[in-house]
């Protein structure tokens, strides 16, 4: 019986079913930043890999051959499209409907977790965080890429006011990752702009042991 989830969780999964036919056109300008970060990822043969709200599965394509990939996201539809993807390409993919913010993985289990695109989407991303850190190896490496506000600046009156919007359409734009890393005990490896200028940065973090 597939669990209850919570109402910001419920909006997430309507909007998101609702744009999974359009999402690969959407979302193909940013293509070419995914690529650009896992290029930076160091990932060795036969890692095993999660990708967290991994929609229709775009880091699909980037992805060495040789890895073990589980793939969860909260949106059926979209896991279907990710499924038809893998299945095309000869790619064996665990796909899995989860929270992210609530993972049935056991701890530690993780060579790296791609977060891509998803912390300033969902309802809950201290939750998330906390989880992705706990499922990584000590060794780990967790890759974000997406929308922040840059490091020690407040969101501008203009962006909050944008934000009353695009928070029930797509996304925050509002929020800031680092305190997401100090609250998860995560330290940065590297932090580069991937698109628009440095609004989309790719981050390399890892346990801060």
């Amino acid at each position: 019986m597939e669990k209850k989830f919570s109402g910001g969780l419920k909006l997430n999964r309507l909007r998101y079913s609702l744009y999974t036919p359009i999402y690969d056109l959407v979302v193909s300008a940013l293509q070419k930043s995914r690529k650009k970060a896992i290029s930076r990822l160091e990932i060795a043969p036969k890692s095993k890999i999660l990708i967290v709200g991994a929609g229709t599965g775009k880091d699909l394509e980037l992805l060495p051959a040789d890895v073990e990939i589980t793939a969860i996201d909260i949106t059926p539809s979209m896991l279907n499209r990710l499924r038809s993807k893998a299945s095309e390409s000869g790619m064996s993919v665990s796909v899995e409907v989860m929270d992210a913010s609530e993972m049935s993985f056991p701890d530690e289990h993780f060579d790296l977790v791609l977060l891509h695109l998803i912390l300033a989407v969902v309802p809950d991303p201290e939750g998330c965080i906390k989880e992705a850190e706990r499922v990584l190896k000590p060794e780990g490496q967790i890759s974000i890429m997406d929308k922040f506000v840059p490091e020690g600046q407040q969101a501008s009156p203009l962006r909050k006011v944008a934000n009353l919007f695009t928070r029930i359409l797509f996304s925050d734009i509002t929020r800031q990752v680092e305190p997401y890393l100090q609250l998860a005990k995560l330290k940065k490896v590297s932090d580069e702009a991937v698109f628009l200028s440095g609004q989309f940065r790719h981050l390399v973090v890892k346990k801060d042991s």
